[in-house]
């Protein structure tokens, strides 16, 4: 007896739901019943990623499925493309969708073996006042007429997208009202030079700038004061932040000219990882700024240092003075630290001496060397564990 056909179809299309669509349509042969179940479906998935494919029917099948769709509202469509496409055939399955009231879209476009041409979507998608997620990889905003409406708008993903010039991203997010997570993954050459996100309601953002220039110059621009969870990798020329109140976790691995900037504005954090390429301040030495941003983070609990460019505060330096006051946040709120890739250098053992002495809340100490000779090793697990500590409780733990 087929049992599972007895269950309500309410609890059948959530099942449905889960699966990629070209599987769904198959159930249509199961019986009467699941012959029309697969067009209430809410959720559509398509991926078209072999190369052996015929182009052709791929087109058809997703015509089909679209046209014949009776769902109430397409509260998902989702592609997965690595074959070239043309806009027509995208713009047509977008503008139905859009129809349909559709609630998320995900578009990751990246076809192989072709001239990579970024997917220029219709202007429809960017009147869909249902739209709750968007997500678009590969595609090219320069043919995009503005203002566009995103009144519901609260997850934003843009990745590998081509921009008109710099207005155009300022443009974009400032017609999402309500926008509380932004993920941005920038490409060379994406035509903006200053990148601007200026959003009151942001929660949440990454921001991948590592690639993102256009003649070589590239500046970051953020003021989102209600953003409580930031992770950035970046090498931009410059930036500018304004104060984050309600930050809480960082994960900043960047290369500014003017990385003082965005680590005073770090003063509500409670958890940060920092990995800071060479030449990246304007203190008088790179362990200032450090001692600078302990000072003015008093709700620090959570450090970690890491490096993966080979000098994690810049240019090897042979001695380091304390500072004459000791920061709050060592005193009263850090409870973790971690330190990888360290070395062992006089100036790095000063700077390990200093946490573990004046940490009085410290809980946990991860110190990870670098690769190296066993007996150097050794050598330096053996200087960190004679270490005075400031707390009674704390653990040290060699990675």
């Amino acid at each position: 007896m087929d049992r599972i056909s007895f269950l309500p179809d309410d609890f059948l299309l959530q099942i449905l739901s889960l699966l990629p669509t070209k599987d769904v349509l198959t159930t249509s042969v199961l019986s009467k019943r699941w012959q029309y179940l697969w067009k209430l479906v809410h959720k559509l998935e398509y991926t078209y990623c072999d190369r052996n494919a015929d182009h052709g029917r791929f087109v058809s099948f997703v015509d089909r499925s679209l046209l014949l769709s009776t769902a109430p509202v397409l509260e998902s469509l989702q592609f997965n493309i690595r074959r070239k496409c043309s806009d027509i055939d995208i713009g047509f399955w977008i503008r139905t969708a859009v129809k349909r009231g559709l609630r998320e879209l995900s578009f990751d476009y990246w076809p192989h073996n072709t001239i990579n041409e970024p997917s220029k979507l219709p202007q429809s998608l960017f009147t869909c006042g249902t739209l709750v997620v968007l997500k678009l990889t590969d595609v090219s905003l320069v043919d995009v007429t503005f203002p566009v409406c995103f009144q519901l708008l609260k997850t934003l993903q843009l990745s590998c997208v081509i921009y008109l010039d710099d207005e155009t991203p300022q443009k974009l997010l400032s017609s999402c009202k309500i926008l509380q997570e932004l993920d941005v993954n920038r490409v060379k050459n994406d035509n903006v030079t200053v990148f601007s996100i200026k959003v009151p309601s942001l929660q949440k953002l990454i921001f991948d700038g590592k690639w993102g220039t256009h003649d070589g110059i590239s500046e970051f621009v953020m003021n989102a004061p209600s953003l409580k969870f930031l992770e950035i990798n970046d090498c931009s020329n410059e930036c500018m932040v304004e104060k984050m109140p309600e930050l809480v976790a960082a994960n900043l691995e960047a290369i500014y000219w003017n990385t003082d900037n965005i680590l005073s504005s770090f003063t509500s954090v409670k958890r940060l990882s920092l990995c800071l390429g060479e030449q990246f301040c304007t203190c008088e030495t790179e362990w200032d700024l450090l001692m600078y941003f302990l000072k003015h983070s008093p709700k620090l609990r959570a450090l970690r240092l890491n490096d993966r460019s080979g000098g994690i505060f810049g240019a090897r330096i042979d001695h380091w003075d304390e500072p004459s006051s000791i920061p709050e946040s060592l005193m009263f709120s850090l409870e973790t630290f971690e330190w990888t890739t360290y070395r062992g250098w006089q100036v790095e053992k000063e700077l390990a001496t200093f946490i573990l002495k004046h940490s009085r809340r410290l809980k946990t100490a991860t110190i990870s060397p670098q690769p190296t000779s066993l007996e150097n090793k050794h050598r330096m697990l053996t200087e960190l564990a004679l270490l005075s500590r400031g707390s009674t409780t704390c653990q040290l733990v060699f990675g």
